[in-house]
Formats: C-alpha cells, sequence, structure tokens
C-alpha cells in the first residue's frame, strides 16, 4: 500500500524551467506593462478599458503621460472618479510616467483632462 503522507521516499528534483517564475516589469514590453495594468481593476472597469485606446506621450524631461482616450463620455467620466487607483496602477507598471489624461473626441477633436501624481 502506498502511504501519500510520506514524502522521503519520493524523487524531487526540479530544474528551474519547471517553474513559472513572474516575469520582472522592467523586463516586460508595453503591452505586457499595459495588462498588468488593466488586471488590477474589477471587472466592470476592466470591460470599459478594453474599449479605450492608450498611448505614453514621452517629455523632454524623460517623464511621461499615459493617454487613456476613452470611447465616449459616460467612460471617462467613470474613471475620472478612479484616478487614485489609476495612479496607483500607474506607478506600480510605468516608473517614468507621472501623469495620466483622460480624453474623449468630441467634434472630430480630442479633448483631455490631466491627473497627476497625488493631485
Amino acid at each position: 500500500m502506498i502511504d501519500l503522507h510520506d514524502l522521503q521516499d519520493d524523487d524531487f528534483e526540479f530544474d528551474e524551467e519547471d517553474f513559472i517564475l513572474p516575469k520582472r516589469v522592467s523586463d516586460m514590453t508595453e503591452g505586457e506593462l499595459l495588462q498588468r495594468f488593466k488586471r488590477f481593476f474589477d471587472s466592470s472597469s476592466r470591460a470599459m478599458l478594453q474599449d479605450c485606446r492608450f498611448r505614453i506621450v514621452n517629455h523632454e524631461d524623460g517623464t511621461g503621460t499615459l493617454e487613456i482616450l476613452c470611447p465616449n463620455e459616460v467612460v471617462r467620466q467613470r474613471f475620472s472618479k478612479k484616478t487614485r487607483k489609476i495612479n496607483q496602477q500607474i506607478r506600480s507598471c510605468w516608473v517614468h510616467v507621472k501623469s495620466f489624461s483622460l480624453c474623449v473626441e468630441e467634434n472630430g477633436e480630442v479633448v483631455c483632462d490631466t491627473f497627476t501624481r497625488g493631485g
């Protein structure tokens, strides 16, 4: 009979490739960082984020702004109430991004509200 609780006779040799190790943020591609950013939101926010477009605008001083183009004003208003959460997620993904903009297209023109860390 096999004793499932007796592990002394079992051979537990594992190679490093047998384990799934998390990828360091510094080694992630921009697409992977964006997926990481989205993953930390609740399901309803993630659904709204799926309809948004994203880009990072890099500034001459080395900082960046994450621009989120929302599909409509309703989505933009909902995200404008989540600025603290958005800033936290940006901080966990991009070190150089110090602000974000929530944008929407109105009458062929892109209108943005910009939020900075801590403000």
